[in-house]
């Protein structure tokens, strides 16, 4: 669905057009310097692209509805981008002259665009990635680009060269004669693909060949939910060295049958398993449990990273608040994180003075609900932004080989 100014695209920032070159190249190496002295990009509120997609719908028949694109901006903002004129443009008041909507898919979205399944009218939510998972795909949803400001859409496909989408094809369905010439300078190419399935009506930008950006240095600490029972043992064995050895904890007290209806972190130091703690869930609070770090480990502030992966997992997971009970020698470890002692009860297990302890935070904004695509709610815990084994098993279909009884 496109509307915009051909001429203006038709040229690149050094002044050739396309004929002088080949098509496709890459958003990395585009040169945006006089584009930018023209257009800007931004993201708007609900009224902003409720005007914009009104504006557009003169230029652009049958475009899908003011909630729709409101809906999947809420989804995921990095859907949405207004085109401005610079000179026009006033941070104090949002206004674009045009825009430029996308859709990042997941696996199973890229997969029925590409075997038609998908209704891009009205998408649904589970079949787009939120804002901080990589997609499988990203489709160009609709342009509204007309005069200068068409200058501005290879600014808004440049967004997706950042490390979080860098190699991810970008599709189109141009309904226009106009929508299809001015693809071709940009590097797309009639056809697309995708997991083995090919679909002839579709453009395609294959980013497939991008140059991978060097890996940053390994952080040597980790902090990981326990995954194997492997993990678990050495869960068990910093535990028992910890509460067992040192602090005369009976093996029935540390070991009090709730390690298997909890969730485990343990932390790794170039390799070598330092710390541990324990996750429990109830109705409207996580509770912390067990925080252990070997003595080599202490003092270099590993049990905070423990804690600090606890609240990250916690906030994905929907808490907002958080509780637990700590010896009163680390209370300031607790205290760190933001974590506020509760009244004045006290208790005592296990030999040791304890104080309830408290953290009152937010949700994560990509916290885990129940309008989240059933594929991301089967995912490993805590790597709820990487697609997971099941999904790709998805792709073999329904086995039909059961005799039907």
């Amino acid at each position: 669905m496109t509307a915009l100014d051909l001429s203006l695209i038709r040229k690149t920032a050094s002044g050739r057009t396309s004929q002088d070159r080949p098509a496709t190249f890459s958003l990395d190496r585009m040169t945006t310097l006089q584009l930018a002295k023209r257009t800007v990009i931004f993201n708007v509120d609900a009224a902003s692209i409720a005007s914009l997609v009104d504006a557009a719908r003169e230029d652009i028949p049958g475009l899908t509805s003011n909630q729709m694109f409101q809906t999947v901006a809420n989804h995921n903002p990095d859907t949405f981008w207004a085109i401005a004129k610079r000179d026009r443009f006033n941070i104090a008041c949002l206004k674009g002259d045009g825009f430029l909507a996308v859709l990042p898919l997941t696996h199973e979205g890229t997969r029925r665009l590409i075997d038609g399944r998908l209704n891009t009218k009205m998408p649904e939510l589970c079949y787009i990635a939120r804002q901080s998972e990589r997609p499988a795909g990203i489709y160009v949803w609709a342009i509204h680009a007309k005069g200068t400001i068409a200058a501005a859409i290879p600014l808004v496909l440049q967004k997706f060269s950042t490390p979080l989408y860098r190699g991810v094809n970008i599709y189109s369905r141009p309904v226009t004669k106009g929508g299809l010439r001015v693809l071709e300078p940009l590097g797309f190419s009639p056809g697309a693909h995708y997991d083995g399935l090919f679909a002839p009506n579709l453009q395609m930008f294959d980013r497939s060949g991008d140059v991978p950006i060097q890996p940053a240095a390994r952080d040597p600490v980790t902090v990981e939910v326990v995954r194997s029972m492997d993990e678990m043992a050495r869960v068990i064995a910093i535990r028992g060295a910890i509460y067992m050895a040192e602090q005369r904890c009976p093996f029935e007290e540390e070991f009090d049958g709730n390690d298997f209806s909890a969730t485990h972190l343990i932390c790794h130091k170039d390799g070598e398993p330092v710390g541990c703690m324990r996750i429990r869930y109830f109705a409207g609070f996580a509770k912390l449990e067990r925080l252990a770090v070997r003595h080599e480990g202490r003092g270099g502030g590993l049990a905070g990273r423990i804690l600090d992966a606890a609240v990250d997992l916690c906030r994905k997971k929907g808490y907002s608040v958080l509780y637990a009970h700590s010896q009163k020698r680390y209370l300031k470890v607790w205290e760190s994180r933001g974590f506020k002692q509760m009244g004045g009860r006290e208790l005592v297990f296990s030999d040791f003075d304890y104080v309830e302890v408290k953290l009152e935070t937010e949700k994560h904004p990509q916290s885990i609900t129940l309008d989240d695509d059933p594929y991301v709610l089967i995912r490993p815990e805590g790597r709820w932004d990487t697609p997971g084994i099941l999904e790709r098993s998805a792709s073999r279909g329904v086995c039909n080989s059961a005799d039907a009884r």
